[in-house]
């Protein structure tokens, strides 16, 4: 059986790191709040990175089948390219919504987690976050185009919410991504650390290394999150296959 593509990370680590104590502020957007799962694209970033068009092009996987050649369209158009932010929202049963620069509102619309921001910024050159609550759908799109290892779907299985940032490193060889799931509870974060760092070495599931301290960390914070670098050809070879 054929591995899904990202099984071939080059490195992978779980760490809560310290957002908790940064204390981002949360911003929303005049989006529908009903959106199951909102995608941020900033154009700017993506300017020579070798992953962006194909990373950018699966994001239609969230919406339902009939949609997804429409979207496409939308997203390779001009006027993407040259807005300073990209907003995409998904509503189960409703055409997927794209707006160019989004504006900011006081009240209402929908928003991003401050920590989420937080994490598209610690990826280089972050030109994309997806934040999904509840997390099911955007496992489910994971698990289906076999985007994850199994045992990453299962660790988030029992997350609230999900969240990817992707990035790609300076030199063009790397797609950086990091993955933050957010439990109800330290306990299932840290049970969640612990099924993952079990599959260490099974590469068929995707094995991790936790950093020393790691399991404190995540029972503190409730958050899980983990750190995929993954090689530019990889990524490119498994998104133009499917």
């Amino acid at each position: 059986m054929r591995r899904p593509w990202l099984l071939l990370a080059s490195l992978a680590m779980a760490s809560g790191l310290a957002w908790r104590w940064l204390d981002p502020a949360d911003l929303r957007l005049r989006m529908d709040p009903r959106s199951r799962e909102i995608a941020l694209i900033v154009p700017a970033e993506t300017v020579g990175r070798r992953t962006a068009a194909a990373v950018l092009q699966s994001l239609p996987e969230l919406a339902a089948p009939e949609q997804r050649t429409a979207l496409r369209a939308q997203l390779a158009s001009p006027s993407v390219n040259s807005a300073q932010r990209v907003t995409l929202g998904f509503v189960p049963g409703e055409p997927a919504a794209l707006s160019l620069d989004t504006p900011d509102v006081a009240e209402g619309g929908k928003i991003v987690p401050g920590l989420a921001r937080v994490q598209l910024r610690g990826v280089p050159h972050g030109y994309l976050l997806v934040h999904a609550d509840p997390a099911s759908g955007l496992l489910e799109a994971a698990s289906r185009r076999r985007w994850l290892g199994r045992a990453l779907i299962e660790a988030g299985a029992q997350a609230e919410t999900a969240t990817i940032a992707v990035g790609e490193s300076d030199d063009g060889a790397f797609l950086v991504a990091t993955i933050a799931f957010a439990y109800r509870t330290g306990e299932e974060a840290e049970d969640a650390l612990v099924r993952l760092t079990e599959k260490q070495g099974d590469y068929e599931a995707l094995g991790f290394a936790a950093r020393p301290g790691t399991d404190r960390i995540t029972r503190r914070t409730k958050l899980l999150v983990v750190r995929l670098d993954i090689e530019t050809d990889l990524v490119l070879q498994g998104l133009r296959r499917r």
